[in-house]
């Protein structure tokens, strides 16, 4: 007697997670969309100069464009991916695939008869998600592309956290959420957008209109308030706090692929995404006594240096690593033998150069094997793509980008006119003085008209304002109120804006460190820089 197939109802859990997944994605691009918008209409009057205005729009512009390139990336390889896995499914049950998307046998026809799409059964019978991160995880060449996201995701993060908590940018956990349920670069083209529309620090009045995008974000956040009591301004959680959860990460990261094909692979690669959500809830969750109050921005430098130093060091050794095993499981042999007439097997030798070859055509080209490779490897080239446009257009200093990144590299004294002195300082400089010498520049290096040598345009202007003072000398009261004024309100220049300029070399240099020590390097390069330069 042929034995009975046994019939089991499938499960809806699969289908109603993926269905969560999907909502939840566009939901939280909503409150971040939101929390853009109200951001944007803080800007003060000052923002919008006929010079500023269409500088800040095209950068907008290209890092939404950016963001939107990333959201299709992650759409379209997550399709390919879930289309690949049906039809392997399918395949293994003897399930017919459809014939086209309508017709007799189409995927979306009523009712059932063959080709129609089972994709409960398929979610049911497929653990989707899981298989998508052992794939990554089950080859070197594979997890050489993974493991940069997981190590870049780790120092935006920190930043996330840092730059959200000094411009009070409410809704922080949504943008790293879309890290992890899209892909990064979305997420982080999406949080330059918000730096580039938010000053510092975002209004209390504005904060509070963009909570509300969260229903019922008042109850809880009179229960955050009762449990958590809001820490004083400047307060930023001991180091050790920071290293602890830094190498917690990096270790979950490390094990990865060690754990792939094991019962605890999940609970290894939920903990390496779970971990950086704990960044941004430190300083509201622990104590005061666990923290230090530093009433001077500069303060906070040392500290945040040592982190992005710590980050970029174990993450260039894992990446070292992980390069190290992609170049000797995918480097062919010395040797290898071909059949010929006179000699059935006569044997050949391959130069170093040609393995060598080999074996990085073979890791640049796992990005084409597989869909899930496909998604992680364009999240790589596209953030970083993002991150040297972001260097260049800060104007990022190349000394502080080397020094967040290069262990034992000292770091550089901040002198008066620097680049990184505050704004009150700038504002208590006498208006004769600031006349007097060429404006600095707050971020990157000095240009060339900032030394020795002015440009013609600033020598004329220069000389008009001291013939127009000897026509009329100012009175010692008029001299007293220009040297004691200082700009409040809307009369501040956003941070930022004061002399923007596109410094190219910053964002060659954060391309160049990405690619000798990996995404992870090269991000903490940039974000360390960017957190000091103010």
């Amino acid at each position: 007697m042929a034995p009975v197939e046994l019939q089991t109802t499938a499960s809806y859990l699969p289908t109603g997670v993926v269905a969560t997944h999907v909502f939840a994605v566009s939901y939280i691009s909503v409150v971040v969309l939101r929390t853009v918008y109200r951001s944007y209409i803080a800007l003060p009057p000052s923002s919008a100069t006929r010079f500023r205005e269409p500088l800040r729009q095209g950068y907008v512009q290209a890092f939404s464009l950016l963001a939107l390139v990333s959201l299709a990336a992650a759409a379209y390889f997550g399709v390919s991916f879930s289309s690949l896995s049906y039809r392997v499914w399918a395949t293994e049950r003897g399930v017919e695939l459809p014939d086209s998307v309508f017709g007799d046998n189409g995927a979306l026809r009523g009712g059932e008869h063959p080709g129609r799409l089972q994709i409960v059964r398929w979610l049911n019978d497929t653990p989707l998600y899981r298989d998508a991160l052992e794939i990554v995880a089950e080859k070197a060449r594979y997890f050489w592309w993974g493991q940069q996201i997981n190590l870049a995701l780790v120092s935006w993060s920190t930043y996330l956290a840092i730059e959200g908590q000094r411009r009070k940018i409410p809704n922080l956990w949504a943008y790293l959420a879309l890290a992890q349920m899209v892909n990064l670069s979305y997420a982080q083209n999406l949080f330059f957008v918000t730096v580039l529309l938010t000053p510092v620090p975002l209004p209390e009045n504005v904060r509070d209109l963009t909570r509300s995008s969260v229903p019922t974000w008042g109850r809880y956040a009179q229960l955050v308030a009762r449990v958590f009591p809001t820490k004083p301004e400047g307060f930023v959680p001991k180091p050790a706090l920071y290293l602890f959860l830094l190498v917690s990460n990096f270790v979950a990261t490390f094990l990865i692929p060690y754990a792939s094909n094991t019962p605890s692979f999940m609970i290894v690669s939920m903990l390496s995404r779970a971990l950086p959500f704990l960044f941004l809830a430190l300083p509201y969750i622990i104590p005061e006594t666990w923290g230090n109050v530093h009433s001077h921005p500069h303060d906070t430098h040392a500290t945040y240096t040592t982190l992005f130093r710590t980050i970029s060091t174990i993450s260039s050794l894992l990446h070292v690593k992980s390069s190290f095993f992609a170049l000797f499981h995918n480097t062919p042999e010395s040797t290898y033998y071909r059949h010929s007439l006179l000699h059935p097997f006569e044997g050949e030798y391959r130069s170093a150069l040609n393995r060598g070859s080999t074996a990085l055509s073979r890791i640049f080209g796992a990005v084409l094997e597989h869909p899930a490779i496909s998604a992680f490897g364009s999240d790589v080239l596209l953030s970083g793509l993002s991150l040297g446009i972001w260097a260049a257009i800060r104007g990022l200093d190349p000394a502080d980008m080397l020094g967040s990144s290069v262990l034992f590299l000292p770091q550089k004294q901040k002198e008066p006119g620097d680049v990184s002195m505050s704004r009150k300082e700038e504002a208590e400089k006498p208006v004769k003085q600031l006349e007097a010498t060429p404006a600095t520049r707050r971020r990157g290096r000095p240009r060339r008209s900032e030394n020795n040598t002015p440009d013609l345009d600033e020598t004329s202007a220069v000389s008009k304002r001291q013939g127009r003072s000897s026509r009329k000398a100012p009175t010692n009261g008029d001299d007293a109120d220009d040297a004691s004024y200082q700009p409040t309100g809307s009369d501040q220049m956003e941070e930022g804006d004061e002399n923007a300029e596109d410094d190219w070399e910053a964002g060659a240099l954060a391309w160049g460190l990405i690619t000798a020590g990996g995404l992870g390097m090269g991000s903490a390069a940039i974000y360390g820089a960017e957190v000091i330069a103010r």
